[in-house]
């Protein structure tokens, strides 16, 4: 690539016309718009704690990682049937569309909704319909991540695996993660859930390095083998870890409006990201709950553009950075890839 630089529009244009890929964007809260929400409330019978976009917003404030992980256990309590989940994948898929994401592996945590008795039958159903749908209506290949509650014994946790590896007869299930309430949890106490989901031939992530610190993300990589890591942002506090990171080439799938909203950092300003990525650690961009942090992830892109110094073609590699390091098929990657670096040559070639 040149050197050069778009105006301001024609960046814009150019972030919308590459072929995305996004890697981390949660099925539940990613899926919970307002108006979403409260169909599928109504569906259910349900009262929520808000009624319409004005009390949504503020509903929908928090300054902890665990008051929003609160908030969303509410909002979540809306998915009980095939039918609520097919609408949550669809509207994925629809606000994917919107901004030209061609694929994208959605992380789905059975263990918000195990405890109150929503069948996993009706998840998968869900999830296979909500799939289809996306990809005939909306052009847009779908794959799920399931993430494992941190907070699940282990027992629980280890079925869940087994149920996400029976599934993949009927839907895409492409990985094992972990998420939830990182602090106090860390990611070994189900270290054998991954050797098990490992020796089904799931690709392997986990959530870390967001709210546990450095440690968190040794962890993670030492006790569950990981080969990416969701967040990781906090692996600036140790050298040691962003040298591995470095010469690993470990992919961070950083979310930096959320990190931003969660307290994470301070400021946008403060953020680890151009450190990072000055390490030689491999990133891409991501909007993790976006009806929750009012994001998407071309406005990820804008937004990290207008707070640091990085190159308009520095931005563009933290897109492509998430199709290379998918977990899709390579046939599929290779097509993707080769779509992509024509946008891109288009703009700065």
């Amino acid at each position: 690539m040149s050197d050069r630089t778009l105006s301001a529009i024609d960046f814009k244009t150019c972030l919308f016309e590459l072929p995305k890929v996004e890697l981390h964007n949660h099925l539940e809260g990613g899926a919970m718009y307002p108006d979403l929400a409260l169909k599928l409330a109504k569906r259910n019978n349900m009262e929520l704690p808000f009624s319409d976009e004005a009390t949504a917003a503020s509903y929908y404030q928090f300054e902890s990682l665990d008051q929003f992980i609160d908030i969303l256990r509410t909002t979540v309590s809306t998915l009980n049937t095939a039918e609520d989940y097919a609408d949550a994948v669809e509207r994925h898929g629809i606000e994917a569309r919107r901004q030209n994401i061609r694929y994208h592996e959605t992380f789905v945590t059975y263990g918000l909704v195990a405890s109150r008795g929503v069948p996993w039958e009706a998840v998968v159903e869900g999830l296979s319909e909500g799939q289809r749908r996306n990809r005939e209506a909306h052009g847009v290949e779908t794959a799920f991540i399931v993430d494992l509650d941190r907070t699940l014994p282990e027992e629980i946790a280890l079925e869940h695996v087994r149920l996400a590896a029976n599934a993949r007869k009927t839907v895409d299930i492409v990985g094992m993660g972990l998420d939830c309430q990182e602090r106090g949890w860390p990611a070994g106490r189900l270290k054998s859930c991954f050797e098990l989901a490992s020796s089904e031939g799931f690709r392997l992530t986990a959530h870390a390095g967001e709210d546990g610190g450095a440690e968190s993300v040794w962890d993670a990589l030492n006790n569950c083998h990981v080969e990416r890591i969701d967040h990781g942002v906090q692996a600036i506090e140790d050298e040691a870890l962003l040298t591995h990171l470095a010469e690993k080439q470990i992919l961070l799938t950083v979310c930096p409006v959320s990190n931003l909203l969660l307290c994470v950092f301070p400021s946008l300003e403060a953020h680890s990201l151009p450190a990072l990525v000055n390490a030689g650690i491999p990133v891409c961009l991501n909007s993790d709950d976006p009806p929750m942090f009012n994001s998407d992830l071309v406005n990820e892109a804008e937004v990290v553009y207008e707070t640091f110094d990085f190159s308009q073609q520095e931005i563009v590699t933290m897109l492509r950075n998430a199709i290379e390091h998918s977990f899709q098929d390579e046939t599929g990657k290779a097509a993707l890839l080769s779509e992509f670096d024509q946008v891109r040559d288009k703009y700065f070639g």
